[in-house]
């Protein structure tokens, strides 16, 4: 076989086999929202204001992909909200529901309850720390470790890591701050 002709089949067969969100679906049908604090946003640009904040397992439709910036999607959200959202924050399926055990036994827990709770967030729970003093030695050491990680990742906000992303040369993905303008505002200056 031909050298163009491999290249040109395998490039058929991991297309096939790779198919991304957008492949999967067809304008007009529901993609859902996988990670937290994920911006609607008014433009196809990470500085862009946001008209909607959506958490995992929010359905929206999909409108497509951005004609310049393809990595950008078109979308709708449940209350009508029409805007951008980076194609990575977007899955075919719905996040599968968390799992906790209590004295009732084992639970589902809804993705978005399990966000808002902090759960999700936080790394030890009072058991897994307890448990891991009451063994000593590195895991103790561990403990302390992730816990001193906790608090410095409750110290870093959003502006923070925009200003990061900027000062890296990174694509920016996420704004300044992760709350909504309100209409004719210019959430940078305040101003309309």
């Amino acid at each position: 076989m031909e050298m163009k002709t491999r290249v040109a089949w395998a490039t058929a067969v991991l297309t096939l086999a790779l198919p991304t969100a957008a492949a999967a679906v067809k304008v007009g049908e529901p993609l859902y929202v996988k990670a937290k604090n994920t911006r609607v946003l008014a433009s196809p640009s990470g500085s862009a204001n946001a008209v909607a904040v959506l958490q995992p397992g929010e359905r929206i439709t999909w409108g497509g992909a951005d004609a310049k910036h393809k990595q950008w999607h078109k979308v709708t959200t449940s209350t009508g909200k029409k805007g951008f959202v980076f194609q990575t924050n977007l899955s075919t399926t719905p996040p599968n529901m968390e799992l906790v055990t209590g004295s009732g036994g084992t639970q589902q827990v809804d993705p978005k309850k399990f966000v808002a709770s902090g759960a999700a967030v936080k790394a030890l729970s009072p058991g897994a720390e307890q448990y891991g003093k009451d063994k000593g030695g590195d895991h103790g050491e561990a403990v302390d470790d992730i816990k001193a990680l906790e608090a410095l990742a409750k110290s870093v906000s959003t502006a923070d890591i925009a200003a990061h992303v900027t000062a890296a040369g990174l694509f920016p993905v996420v704004g300044a701050n992760d709350t909504v303008a309100k209409a004719g505002t210019n959430k940078r200056s305040g101003k309309r």
